[in-house]
């Protein structure tokens, strides 16, 4: 131990707290597992101090440590920013990264340390982890962590992570007793466990410390950089030591660790190159035959008896239970799992399942890639079982689905685990996928047969009752393979009467325009020409438009697909519907595998947002009479196009069909795959946007959202506006200074009064400390009396009639405004012809509480989104909910709407009681003006919001409005609850789920 003084610490334990797991006990093992004399340094968030600061004394004391410390993040720092800054300030030679979840065993540490000192090519070195004697017991009462040595019949729950062909991560052997022959067998590894690491500080401190900004991934970063190839030097590894072992009291470590790698890698937002594939080279040194399980999983058992199929009785059946689905995931193994599990344990599993989609089967066409690759590999490897079980599944590729994709999916289904909102559960898509899409489309087909005898569309005049369209694409320089898979897209077409106009735009592969002349000449329909100088998207997209003769015309990307039913889809509609202008349909996206992913269900047209994307066909002689695309707006040219062709469009002018007609292609240079690709869409939006408004007349200018790939328009103020601020008190807390002075800085904007209406005599005490500046113009207004005393909407409607400003601003005084609002911008917008109420975004913590009603199928609204994330704001909602968006009904607590329009209208009926606000905006609605969501209205609600709003959160709550009585329920649904259900502002294929987010219907699949 040459890095060794005998008279100095050599270690430096860097303890990371990791509730629910205590720390008590993990401390309590440090001493009998080596650890006399050294340093530790716990690292923990504000609310377990205390404990730790216990435990760590308790060492001291006893002269169990050298020295002892504790280190909190500050409010809004990653806890491993602490440890980087602890690793820095450290000075022993070695660290050692441990999580409270893990206990050592008595002599654990020595070990590793003459390992790591006796091999220089080691990165860092891991004990062997076991499961523990109760794991999957999870009783309260019988969990407490132990960390004896362990007893006869040990487990091993981590010896070493591996990759399979994919690149997918899995723990080697996992379940392997501790007595198996290959159990003391040392190995080298990619990467390493962050649960009881220890490492070299000088390669920790050289290879720049944790990333935080990667999270959850940060550890795998670390290893990676660790690991990382070195000229003129041996690679280095990881490994773990037979002879030191330690207890991993979290059960769940192998789901959360691999799942989350392997969904970012499905979902490619991984490279599948980050870790080479050593699974079955390292099962064949051991001896073990490597195979692939029905389901395409890669396994090697040492023994047919580590995974017996008969679960044992006692506390081992649910550890057997358990290692079944590991080693063999798929519906049946996952549904035994979740069944022996309590309800809270069940529950996180539920979530694990939703929030990791590698959990959860994909679709055909992901297995049918997978086959393919394993069956390569294990020809190119030499895995005869391998190769056997890939092949075999190919030959019976649609006995699998019939038999075990989606009898499995409709068991999960079944068991709710799919009853939830799409942004939160991504494998829901590809349960829609397989029991949905495929049963439609086999219906429509049926159907469509037994009347071709009637009508057969293939012979019918075009320009009579069948209209032709076409197709143009663009064409530059695309990957060969994806070039034939969009023009095969088109020929494919189930509906006959298309032209494809295709213009390659000077590519300079060769191989680009012979392909595009082989098609030329061997399809009729086809129409190509090749330009001499490459000008860009905008000018290749107008020579293809160009050679367009049809009546309609609809845009495909080179590397892009349409589903075989999207012009059958597109003439059926605009042949039933005369008047259209724009129509356009729902995409998602498809990746190198032919796996779709990330579907955009849209609404019906919004001409707030104007954003249409793929699939939109247009009738060519408006895209003639606007002169097609705009040179000088690539990359966003579609989205400039959508602007100028809908600015004058009637709304029965632009209709959307609520069917996936486009798949929109992931990969490295493509804007799906991320806009840093194409860092010159950003500006090309702003300037659409822009030079919209003035076309539009508006005096407003296109600036970024928090995330700078949306946009939303400011407006210049009048400062002539008058606008009457209601400030309503529910209760008599005090209003906060941060409101009074975003309403002292609005006054300086606008002409502005306030009046201060409580909804109780007791409430008016919430406006004794408003200081009676001239600025404000504010004034006391008298509770309303009667029944009608704490009602909100009420009061609102007193105010309404005493105000004097042209606008109305309700606002609850308890609310507090969050930096860079402008409550002025939703004012403004209520000025304009076609807008209702205009409402702001409220948060409650971290987390949405109020940006618009939405409807739902059930006739009733509820509030899209509630208790997201902020930092998701962005992702969720396809980044819909940063933009200004029309919705059924804007939050009463921050809403603005002309003064004439809200009394002309009856204000509040207060008969609809917690729906009256979405009883205002519905007819409002009626009448032609949409109520609207401003992203530039930002507040904070209390945690608590008063009795008087307790209903009227209820409302908003797909789960909570169960609490409304049922009179209530019935008359609004009596009044709305047909338009609700039929609201073009959701989606055909979607519902509200529980966790308030749009979900996909599977529920009439089962």
């Amino acid at each position: 131990m040459s890095a060794v003084c005998e008279n100095r610490p050599w270690l430096t334990i860097l303890l990371q707290v990791c509730p629910p797991f205590l720390p008590e006990a993990c401390c309590a093992a440090l001493e009998a597992a080596g650890a006399g004399g050294q340093n530790l340094v716990a690292l923990c968030h504000e609310s377990e101090r205390e404990r730790v600061l216990a435990a760590g004394r308790d060492l001291v004391r006893r002269g169990a440590l050298h020295a002892f410390r504790c280190h909190s993040p500050q409010a809004g720092e990653h806890l491993l920013e602490e440890v980087n800054r602890a690793a820095q300030q450290a000075r022993t030679p070695y660290l050692l990264f441990l999580s409270s979840a893990v206990l050592l065993a008595p002599g654990s540490l020595p070990p590793l340390l003459q390992r790591l000192d006796a091999e220089p090519d080691l990165a860092g070195v891991n004990p062997l982890f076991l499961y523990g004697r109760k794991a999957f017991s999870f009783s309260a009462a019988s969990c407490s962590p132990e960390c004896d040595q362990p007893g006869q019949g040990a487990r091993i729950a981590h010896m070493g992570c591996v990759a399979d062909y994919f690149g997918q991560l899995q723990y080697l052997y996992e379940g392997l007793p501790l007595d198996h022959p290959l159990a003391g067998k040392r190995r080298r590894f990619q990467v390493g466990h962050a649960g009881a690491l220890l490492l070299r500080r000088e390669d920790f401190l050289t290879a720049g410390g944790f990333n935080t900004a990667l999270d959850s991934l940060s550890h795998m970063d670390l290893c990676l950089k660790l690991a990382a190839p070195v000229p003129d030097k041996p690679l280095r590894a990881f490994s773990s030591e037979p002879s030191s072992v330690a207890v991993l009291s979290d059960d769940f470590d192998a789901w959360k660790a691999c799942g989350l790698w392997n969904s970012l890698l499905q979902r490619e937002r991984l490279r599948d190159d980050l870790l080479r594939p050593d699974h079955a080279a390292l099962a064949r040194a051991d001896g073990v035959e490597y195979r692939c399980s029905h389901w395409l999983w890669g396994q090697a058992y040492p023994s047919t008896e580590t995974m017996d199929e008969n679960a044992p009785d006692g506390e081992d059946a649910a550890l057997a239970i358990w290692l079944r689905w590991r080693h063999d995931p798929q519906p049946r193994t996952l549904l035994s799992l979740l069944h022996i599990l309590p309800p809270r344990q069940r529950a996180f599993a539920v979530q694990l399942c939703r929030d990791l989609p590698s959990s959860l089967p994909s679709t055909l066409s992901w297995y049918h890639f997978a086959a393919e690759k394993l069956l390569g590999c294990a020809k190119k490897d030499g895995l005869p079982l391998l190769a056997a079980g890939a092949a075999e599944w190919l030959a019976h590729a649609e006995d699998f689905r019939r038999h075990d994709l989606q009898p499995g999916l409709k068991s999960l289904l079944a068991e709710g685990i799919y009853n939830i909102g799409l942004d939160n559960c991504p494998a829901a898509f590809d349960a829609w996928i397989e029991l949905v899409e495929l049963a439609e489309l086999a219906e429509k087909e049926k159907a469509e047969e037994s009347c071709r005898a009637l009508e057969d569309i293939a012979h019918l005049d075009v320009g009579g009752t069948w209209p032709s369209v076409a197709v143009v694409m663009p064409v530059y320089n695309p990957r060969p393979e994806h070039l034939r898979a969009a023009l095969d897209s088109v020929l494919a077409q189930e509906y006959p009467h298309w032209q494809l106009c295709v213009a390659d735009d000077a590519s300079t592969n060769y191989e680009i325009p012979e392909m595009l002349r082989e098609y030329a000449a061997q399809e009729g329909r086809m129409r190509l020409t090749v330009r001499e100088q490459n000008g860009h998207i905008s000018r290749a997209s107008n020579t293809a438009l160009e050679l367009v003769d049809a009546p309609w015309t609809g845009f495909l990307d080179h590397d892009d697909l349409l589903s075989s039913h999207a012009l059958r889809e597109v003439a059926a509609l605009v042949r039933q519907k005369p008047e259209l202008v724009l129509v356009y349909s729902d995409e998602d996206k498809v990746d190198a595998r032919g796996a779709r992913r990330t579907p955009i269900l849209k609404a019906d047209f919004d001409p707030w947002v104007c954003a249409v994307w793929h699939f939109s066909v247009y009738a060519t002689e408006r895209l003639r009479q606007v002169n097609g695309l705009r040179v000088g707006f690539e990359g966003s040219q579609d989205f400039d196009l959508s602007l100028r062709v809908a600015e004058n469009l009637r709304p029965e002018c632009v209709a959307h069909i609520p069917r996936v007609l486009y798949h929109w292609r992931v990969h490295a240079q493509s804007a799906s795959g991320s806009l840093g690709a194409k860092p010159y869409v950003l500006e090309a939006t702003r300037r659409a946007l822009d030079e919209s408004a003035c076309r539009r007349g508006l005096r407003a200018t296109a600036v970024p959202t928090i995330r700078n790939n949306f946009f939303v328009l400011r407006h210049e103020i009048d400062p002539r506006m008058r606008c009457s601020v209601v400030l309503l008190a529910v209760d008599s807390r005090p209003v906060q200074a941060v409101l009074r002075e975003q309403l002292e800085k609005l006054a300086g904007t606008l002409d502005l009064e306030v009046l201060c209406q409580p909804l109780s005599s007791g409430a008016a005490e919430a406006f004794r400390t408003m200081p009676a500046t001239v600025s404000l113009n504010a004034r006391l207004l008298p509770p309303p009396g009667g029944k009608e005393e704490g009602n909100w909407h009420a009061a609102c409607n007193l105010a309404a009639r005493a105000a004097s400003g042209q606008v109305l601003f309700f606002l609850d005084a308890h609310l507090t405004p969050l930096p860079g609002s402008l409550p002025e911008q939703l004012a403004v917008l209520t000025l304009q012809e076609t807008a209702g109420a205009v409402g702001g975004t409220l948060w409650r913590g971290n987390g949405l509480w109020h940006a618009g009603l939405m409807p739902d199928v059930t006739g009733l609204p509820f509030a899209l989104h509630r208790g997201a994330d902020k930092d998701m704001l962005s992702s969720i909602c396809w980044g819909q909910l940063l933009l200004t968006r029309r919705t059924l009904a804007a939050p009463e607590q921050a809403m603005a709407v002309r003064r004439a329009v809200f009394l002309e209208h009856g204000g509040f009926d207060t008969a609809m009681g917690p729906w009256a606000g979405a009883d205002l905006g519905l007819r409002l609605a009626a009448a032609g003006m949409q109520s609207l969501i401003c992203p530039w209205g930002q507040w904070r609600v209390p945690a608590e919001s008063g009795t008087a709003l307790v209903g009227v959160d209820c409302a908003g709550d797909v789960t909570g409005r169960q609490r409304i009585t049922p009179q209530t329920r019935e008359s609004f649904l009596a009044r709305w609850g047909g338009i609700v259900r039929g609201s073009g502002l959701r989606n055909a294929l979607l519902y509200a789920a529980p966790d308030q987010g749009w979900a996909l219907k599977l529920k009439n699949f089962l």
